[in-house]
């Protein structure tokens, strides 16, 4: 046999071996479908439970915050503070808008993205900075530090902890005393229009 012989005979068999290994892939995938459709006839309820459950976290990763979506957020919170006056505007909703300013300013926000929801925290130093503190391991924070550097919490694509602090955010609290039901300094408060 010459050697054309031995190069088309091992050329064939490269293609035979590679059809019957994807022959063998699709009959494998076909008995696993036919087992999952007769499991799932079989108990039609765990199946209803485990594909909404899937569809539900699918749902919950593909309206999952991103951090360009927060900082949307931050300067449409911004523009409803900023139209509306100081004497009525919330002190904590503006107080937390000037806290993320000065965050975002400093290049301090950062997102961890945990595939259903986000969280956005403030960092104690600038991504780009590269003194020793801010590259060592020991001085970054840990797990523990995050509920007090915590801002917001993203799921469903919304920002939850911003969302509540911006309700209220053309009612001055300070303003109204809650325990006497009547305004807190009524002598400048109250004016007669005529």
């Amino acid at each position: 046999m010459n050697k054309v012989g031995k190069l088309r005979g091992g050329v064939r068999g490269v293609f035979e071996r590679w059809k019957n290994y994807w022959v063998g892939v699709g009959r494998d995938y076909k008995d696993a479908t036919t087992d999952l459709l007769t499991a799932s006839k079989q108990s039609p309820i765990k199946t209803t439970i485990v594909l909404g459950t899937g569809a539900f976290l699918g749902y919950c990763v593909k309206k999952n915050p991103t951090l360009e979506d927060y900082k949307t957020n931050f300067v449409e919170n911004g523009l409803d503070l900023l139209l509306t006056s100081e004497s009525i505007r919330n002190s904590r909703s503006e107080n937390l808008h000037n806290y993320i300013s000065r965050a975002i300013n400093g290049d301090l926000i950062r997102r961890n993205n945990y595939g259903i929801f986000s969280i956005i925290w403030v960092d104690d130093f600038a991504s780009e900075l590269g003194v020793f503190a801010s590259q060592c391991e020991y001085t970054k924070p840990s797990f523990r530090d995050l509920r007090a550097r915590l801002i917001d919490v993203g799921f469903l694509g919304r920002w939850w902890i911003s969302s509540r602090k911006m309700k209220d955010y053309d009612v001055n609290s300070e303003e109204w005393d809650e325990t006497t039901q009547k305004p807190a300094k009524p002598e400048t408060q109250l004016k007669q229009i005529w």
